[in-house]
């Protein structure tokens, strides 16, 4: 459900963006490309710096623009958003790693729905450079841990049966705790 909120209020926003552009639409698409480009640069340069920091605030506002990207710009705003994720995750920044997974999964999907040929090709040359750039894989992984967390909020996500008394006192350790939990698993903090 909030992933559907997230895409239709992205859908929005950028619907605003291109009809509120005045009488030259041509004019704002050039300044769009303009924008973007420079915006690219600024983002390659905060990822090769490792201002990550700054590398969201680029991708954050290039994505924006996903309908007018280049399958290159794609590949740089996705990958972008896997290094923020890795960063978010290694310091268990829970609530901007959801963010961001749900960042990427919506760039991912315009972008291959705008442009899929050269997407997909722009992805396939990104995974020769660096194996690990799998950004198919990378998009399914990312459902799954949006999914999990999405079912754990709505509570369809089944809890586990309570355990008897006589099994407990057989057991190693204590019950569970949230802590035992799987990162991925946790409630946001």
């Amino acid at each position: 459900m909030n992933k559907n909120i997230a895409i239709i209020l992205f859908a929005a926003v950028t619907a605003f963006l291109c009809v509120g552009c005045g009488r030259s639409k041509s004019k704002h698409v050039v300044v769009d490309t303009e924008t973007v480009e420079v915006q690219q640069s600024q983002l390659e340069e905060a990822l090769t710096s490792g201002n990550l920091k700054q590398a969201s605030v680029m991708a954050d506002s290039m994505s924006l623009f996903v309908d007018d990207f280049t399958p290159e710009q794609t590949v740089q705003v996705l990958t972008a958003f896997v290094s923020i994720h890795n960063d978010a995750s290694k310091k268990r920044e829970t609530r901007r790693d959801l963010e961001t997974l749900r960042k990427y999964v919506d760039v991912y999907d315009i972008a291959l729905s705008v442009n899929p040929k050269d997407t997909r090709a722009a992805f396939k040359k990104a995974m020769s450079r660096n194996p690990e750039l799998d950004f198919d894989s990378i998009s399914k992984a990312f459902r799954e841990k949006l999914n999990q967390y999405d079912s754990m909020q709505d509570g369809s996500l089944s809890a586990a049966k309570p355990v008897e008394t006589d099994t407990v006192a057989k057991r190693d350790s204590g019950a569970s705790t949230v802590k035992d939990l799987p990162m991925e698993l946790r409630p946001a903090e």
